[in-house]
């Protein structure tokens, strides 16, 4: 079976961590990918609306900017597509501090109407999703168990509070600075190290920055002693993965979350990880785990059988070729 994948130009890391980087489980399930990711031109355009016929089944990710003349277009050249999306792409306006605009939601509704299924990274994506007879499924983006081996936990006072993900996240790191300057007063070995594609500084807190690299990830990872996620409460970031987490759960490092969005579906606090909300728990939480390797471990542990259990590559790519076949079917 020929499936059709098409996400926007550039190099957004969903294409690889939601598409391509499952495309050999999928061939080994007898599904044949394609990825297309074109540019916004005319010839580009066409070309996928022939790929489109060529293939049983297409996959539209991410992409809610489409006219409705290109959606229909589209929809007439092969009527089984999949739309799939990780994050609140209605309320994208809020991501960068605007006003949530109803032509953004309207595009979103507009795409996945015409749709036959939508795979959606976590529940509150869904709930959007949802209505008539449409057919939804929840796969939040998944982690290469193979990939991330459980890490030995060092013993004694740990000192690294660890962040990874992209520079437009460094807000969020910002809105707990009073907490981490406050752990640098207590721990005066503490070391925030971010790794991103930019560097991060922060008053009154020691920090060491690490250029992204994947070939270095799984290192960073488990070189972490606890690893942080921090989020403001919004439409924007209830739609958030908690791709962060899952993570550092899948190295066995202990992990601290504001408790927003799907990160409190995934954590239960204090049986493998911490949700902390305020300043004070901010510091109570991470203080108490740079201070106890033995919980360290503990929620290390618990947090990579979640992960194994719930949110492996294997079990994501299961259910998605299911999802393929029964779209297929129609």
């Amino acid at each position: 079976m020929k499936v059709l994948f098409i996400a926007e130009h550039g190099n957004m890391p969903s294409i690889r961590l939601r598409l391509a980087s499952l495309f050999e489980r999928y061939r080994a399930a007898g599904i044949e990918p394609t990825l297309l990711t074109p540019r916004s031109n005319l010839t580009e355009w066409l070309s996928v609306l022939t790929e489109a016929r060529r293939h049983e089944v297409v996959v539209l990710h991410r992409i809610t900017g489409w006219t409705s003349l290109q959606l229909t277009l589209l929809c007439r050249a092969n009527p089984r597509i999949i739309f799939d999306f990780d994050d609140a792409l209605m309320f994208r306006d809020q991501k960068h501090g605007q006003r949530l605009r109803a032509r953004t939601f309207a595009k979103f509704l507009r795409t996945i109407d015409c749709c036959a299924a939508v795979v959606a990274g976590n529940e509150f994506l869904a709930c959007f999703a949802r209505g008539g007879s449409r057919d939804v499924l929840v796969l939040p983006t998944p982690i290469d168990i193979a990939k991330y081996r459980l890490k030995q936990e060092r013993t004694g006072r740990g000192n690294v509070i660890g962040w990874l993900g992209l520079s437009d996240g460094f807000r969020y790191l910002e809105q707990i600075a009073p907490a981490l300057r406050r752990l640098s007063e207590i721990f005066p070995e503490l070391r925030l190290k971010v790794v991103s594609d930019q560097a991060f500084a922060l008053d009154g807190v020691r920090v060491e920055n690490e250029l992204w690299r994947g070939e270095n990830e799984e290192a960073n990872l488990a070189g972490f002693d606890v690893g942080i996620m921090p989020l403001a409460d919004s439409a924007w970031t209830r739609g958030k993965c908690s791709y962060k987490i899952l993570q550092y759960m899948g190295v066995g490092t202990a992990v601290v979350a504001s408790p927003v969005g799907m990160n409190a579906e995934v954590i239960a606090s204090g049986e493998n990880g911490f949700l902390a909300a305020s300043e004070d728990e901010w510091v109570r939480s991470i203080g108490a785990l740079l201070e106890n390797s033995d919980l360290r471990t503990r929620f290390g542990k618990a947090s990579r059988q979640l992960v194994e259990r719930n949110y492996s590559a294997e079990r994501f790519a299961d259910c998605y070729v299911d999802l393929i076949r029964r779209v297929a079917g129609r």
